[in-house]
């Protein structure tokens, strides 16, 4: 399990910095959807991990506090690139 926690854990970073480098808006936000799916990926691994009694509640409570929180900065960033892409084609038109 801590292992399957920690290649989710490491994806999330590594969509968001491969997708730095897209070649458009768009397809930054497919790596930020991506990096969000693994972000819902972690906080299921987190609450298996409590649920098995792997993970002490104590510690589960701010892990997956943390995880909801970059989830939602991951959903704010995506919506931001995505507009930028609308808004860029607009303007070409």
């Amino acid at each position: 399990m801590k292992a399957q926690l920690s290649r989710v854990a490491e994806s999330i970073a590594a969509n968001i910095v491969e997708g730095c480098g897209a070649a458009s808006q768009k397809e930054f936000a497919r790596y930020l959807d991506i990096s969000i799916k693994s972000l819902n990926e972690t906080e299921y691994h987190l609450l298996a991990a409590r649920d098995r009694g792997a993970l002490a509640l104590m510690l589960w409570e701010p892990l997956t506090s943390e995880v909801i929180q970059i989830r939602r900065m991951t959903y704010a960033l995506r919506n931001k690139v995505l507009l930028a892409a609308t808004s860029n084609r607009i303007s070409q038109l």
